[in-house]
């Protein structure tokens, strides 16, 4: 995916539907979102502004009363965005895993690190696989 660059906004309304993890309408926002002190009207424009810049997606249209409201979708994922400003910062995932790997080592977390080293495992094996399928 290409790098979505997001304003604080947008990733602030970003964040607010990572969480709520479904699909909502600019309504739907104002009526969840308790602590937002945005207008519906500014939120329809961080809104549009995701949309064009692809990081959500129209996904259907609500009935409330007499009139509709379109809900929008994230395409963008919490951990796409994240590694994408880590890799633009030159965080690569290597140096990401190293600086784990070496935090859980110090506080001495050996169930974090036997975890950590099981999903490794498990993704190696899955890569080689599909390295062997290719054949």
């Amino acid at each position: 995916m290409a790098y979505i660059p997001l304003t604080k906004s947008e990733e602030k309304l970003m964040q607010f539907l990572w969480e709520q993890g479904k699909p909502l309408s600019a309504s739907e926002i104002q009526a969840l979102w308790k602590d937002n002190a945005w207008t519906k009207s500014y939120t329809r424009d961080i809104m549009r502004s995701l949309e064009e810049k692809g990081a959500i997606e129209f996904y259907n249209l609500e009935r409330t009363g007499k009139n509709y409201g379109r809900r929008f979708r994230t395409v963008l994922t919490r951990e796409e965005y994240f590694s994408q400003l880590a890799m633009r910062n030159g965080v690569t995932v290597t140096k990401m895993f190293q600086v784990e790997a070496f935090a859980m080592v110090e506080k001495g977390n050996k169930q974090e690190m036997d975890d950590l080293i099981r999903e490794l495992e498990g993704m190696i094996e899955e890569y080689r696989a599909r390295d062997d399928d290719a054949e």
